[in-house]
């Protein structure tokens, strides 16, 4: 029987050592990372509020074929629906972007000197601050271009 009581001795003392490390390890300082940050703000009023950016809805091709730009078209933005504009972006064969006032509904999008594929077309209302909320849908737009804009299409 005596090696039994050994046995247990040791597990008592392995216990007792990794509790004893558990414990060291929970009372040393917490790392300080480039993430850590403390920020303060003074507030001029008693009165905060918050608001959401509308979103632009759906875009829709309005027009596209031979020898015409692409143009894509959305609702207007419903009275106090806080856009201060909107950006667009249009990646893939043509990178470009761009920005639009608060009263706009379309954007006329024309080929450059050489471009041939599609790019894909995505409409952010802007809000106070920068805040910005996408558009439900993308179009994708394609141009045939070499010197004189041949052709765009459109496909939302």
């Amino acid at each position: 029987m005596r090696p039994r009581r050994t046995r247990s001795r040791g597990r008592f003392v392995a216990a007792g050592l990794m509790l004893a490390g558990c414990a060291a390890a929970g009372l040393l300082a917490p790392i300080t990372t480039d993430a850590a940050w403390v920020d303060a703000e003074v507030a001029s009023s008693a009165t905060l509020s918050a608001i959401t950016v509308t979103s632009p809805g759906a875009v829709r091709c309005v027009q596209s074929g031979l020898l015409v730009p692409a143009v894509v078209g959305w609702n207007a933005a419903p009275t106090g629906g806080n856009i201060a504009g909107y950006r667009w972006t249009l990646v893939g064969a043509a990178n470009r972007s761009g920005t639009l006032p608060a009263t706009a509904t379309s954007v006329s999008l024309s080929p450059s000197l050489v471009e041939v594929g599609s790019s894909v077309f995505t409409l952010y209302a802007v809000g106070p601050g920068g805040w910005e909320r996408a558009a439900t849908n993308t179009a994708t737009i394609g141009f045939l271009s070499v010197a004189v804009g041949l052709t765009s299409s459109c496909a939302a």
